[in-house]
């Protein structure tokens, strides 16, 4: 495989980013998650111009994976709210592409990004059922600290709050 480079999204990436998303909901959630629950959140977490917004945000980083000319994955996450807390907003990889360390440079630019700007703690939601988020992230030393039934678009769901130090 060539090599894979890491770089800070731009506005011009974000068709390509909505397709890497569309692509991973479908992988990740299709199993158990209602298609009308995945359109539903492609059309109001990943409308063009909201997504275009995050990456011109300061506060936001927005990091393509690029391989080639071609983007292979992304992660997004920024500010909680907590002092010395960021949150992870969403880290997907195209599908055709899992397994491959993607996401764990990802993970590792996201957590540069979040030592410059001095966070200490990384948390954010993973549906109990994605069971290859899980395993990702508990890999990369991230713990559950709360389990909770939320709800996600009309459809009842359970998730994990995530939470870690940065080293």
């Amino acid at each position: 495989m060539a090599e894979v480079t890491i770089r800070t999204a731009v506005p011009e990436d974000t068709s390509t980013i909505l397709r890497v998303a569309e692509r991973g909901w479908n992988a990740a959630y299709g199993d158990f998650l209602s298609q009308e629950t995945i359109d539903t959140a492609m059309a109001e977490w990943y409308d063009p111009n909201t997504v275009r917004g995050h990456i011109t945000r300061d506060d936001v980083a927005y990091f393509v994976a690029e391989q080639d000319g071609n983007i292979l994955g992304y992660v997004s996450g920024g500010p909680s709210g907590e002092e010395s807390t960021a949150t992870l907003g969403a880290i997907y990889v195209d599908p055709d592409y899992w397994g491959n360390g993607i996401g764990t440079i990802l993970l590792d630019k996201f957590e540069e990004f979040c030592r410059q700007q001095e966070y200490d703690t990384i948390q954010f939601q993973v549906l109990t059922q994605n069971d290859v988020g899980i395993a990702f992230y508990r890999k990369y030393g991230y713990d559950v600290v709360e389990e909770r039934d939320a709800e996600l678009f009309g459809e009842a769901v359970r998730e994990y709050v995530f939470c870690g130090k940065i080293e």
